[in-house]
């Protein structure tokens, strides 16, 4: 028989579980000390929210910052009204408004895809409209640049505030790069939503303040634009020996001259009538003396910037061009401090009219290695290649292309020969390779047609581009 255990009259008692020894202690780090500080900057309903409460709320924007964005704007608005054609520019208005909106901070999902399709439809607009000067051109093609890298669809574009993960993306930036040297709207749009960027501080969003202040200017130039800009102004017909496409520069020109001409006329009367007399009294008393001075100087300011505007805006013919040389040397331009600009912007009319007669072609390493790339594709043997042959062609077709990144181009030639490797690249299909050699090859042209809005929009402006400098596609570089 088994032993059997006895009842025990004293009560069962565990021995204690181990405890471990260890100490945790909590150290506060710069990262935990940083967000601590920033979430206690927070407004109160917000301090005790989230990270993602951290990153979006960045309090008001300094009232200086607003001022600065609001200025920039306005000169952005101003400088576009001066050169885009009249249809391009309501369209840039609402491109404006709507892009600078979509960028901006928004609180749901909804507001966010609302003013993404806002945004959407305000380009299809500028899509649809036909380029009239170099100017609307060029708008064209900063917008198809910053859609096809995915930027920020109010810019810049830059790859500080965006990854571009397309190929070709270091060719379209050396490409907005010169946009500069033929208008500079393209740069003043960077140079804006760069700061507006910045001044935010944050790569989600746009401030509020920010973007509000971008917003309602173009908003308020798009009422003063339908208040002031009638049917007659886009019905105005060219005199005989214009080009038809200079008709949007035509009527910038026509506004900025009698500007122009308004600013001379007033600070010559002055001078006549007040200043030279006042100076020429020897009783003159000394506050007397300052007013007219101010005065006369506001009045100088004025005529200076009347004739800059003058020069930024593309000659519409050759005669328009001699009255700039002629304004510059009444001026006396070249002592002024704007001179390099002037005689810059001189300088592009002057090539342009060259291109009828004697053309001063200063692209000469750019059209050269688009002839060699050029070359290469259409002579090279279909295959199968060796490895050495493959990389020997490659090597060339490297070389010709680190040229067209590298250089500058300063002529309109010279900046559709880059654009069209760039849109071979961008593409990145079989019809495309002929972006660079026979654009009537019936693959291209079918290609072309099945292809996307903004692969036809991108060929559209090198067409353009290249009706307007008088550029023949088929045969360039051939």
């Amino acid at each position: 028989m088994a032993t059997q255990l006895k009842h025990t009259d004293f009560a069962y008692t565990p021995a204690p579980a181990p405890r471990p020894n260890i100490r945790v202690a909590f150290i506060a780090g710069e990262a935990t000390t940083a967000v601590h500080d920033a979430m206690a900057k927070l407004p109160a309903g917000t301090r005790d929210g989230t990270l993602e409460d951290l990153v979006w709320d960045q309090g008001v924007a300094p009232s200086a910052d607003v001022a600065m964005i609001q200025s920039m704007t306005c000169s952005l608005i101003e400088t576009a009204r001066d050169l885009l054609s009249p249809a391009m520019y309501t369209a840039f208005l609402r491109w404006g408004e709507t892009a600078s909106h979509a960028c901006s901070f928004y609180t749901s999902d909804d507001d966010g895809d609302a003013r993404c399709a806002a945004t959407a439809q305000a380009l299809a607009d500028v899509s649809r409209i036909p380029a009239e000067n170099a100017h609307d051109l060029l708008f064209m093609m900063h917008l198809t640049c910053i859609e096809t890298v995915d930027a920020p669809s109010f810019g810049p574009f830059d790859r500080k505030y965006g990854e571009f993960e397309v190929n070709g993306a270091e060719l379209l930036a050396g490409l907005s790069r010169d946009l500069r040297n033929f208008s500079p709207i393209p740069d003043l749009v960077n140079e804006l939503t760069a700061k507006a960027w910045d001044v935010s501080k944050t790569k989600l969003t746009i401030s509020k303040e920010i973007g509000a202040a971008i917003t309602s200017a173009f908003v308020f130039a798009r009422g003063e634009d339908g208040a002031d800009r009638g049917s007659s102004l886009t019905q105005t017909d060219l005199p005989a020996g214009y080009d038809r496409y200079m008709r949007g520069p035509f009527i910038a020109w026509q506004k900025a001259f009698a500007q122009y001409e308004e600013a001379r006329d007033a600070l010559h009367a002055y001078d006549r009538d007040v200043h030279t007399p006042t100076f020429a009294n020897i009783e003159v008393v000394d506050d007397v003396a300052e007013q007219v001075q101010e005065q006369y100087d506001t009045l100088l300011m004025a005529e200076h910037d009347a004739i800059q505007r003058l020069y930024r805006i593309p000659a519409p013919s050759a005669s328009e061009l001699a009255i700039k040389l002629k304004v510059f040397e009444a001026a006396e331009g070249w002592v002024l401090t704007y001179a390099p600009e002037a005689v810059r912007r001189i300088a592009i009319d002057a090539r342009r009219f060259g291109g009828h007669g004697a053309h001063l072609q200063t692209d000469q390493s750019i059209l050269a290695a688009f002839a060699a790339r050029r070359h290469e594709f259409e002579a090279a043997d279909k295959g199968p290649w060796a490895a050495e042959q493959e990389d020997a062609y490659f090597g060339r077709i490297d070389a010709a292309e680190m040229v067209l990144l590298d250089t500058r181009a300063s002529t309109i030639e010279g900046t559709i020969a880059k654009l069209r490797v760039a849109f071979l690249h961008q593409v990145g299909t079989d019809w495309s390779d002929l972006a660079t050699s026979n654009t009537a090859d019936p693959k291209f042209v079918e290609g072309l047609r099945m292809s996307g809005m903004y692969e036809r929009m991108a060929w559209g402006a090198i067409e353009d581009l290249a009706r307007i400098a008088g550029v023949s596609l088929p045969e360039q570089g051939a």
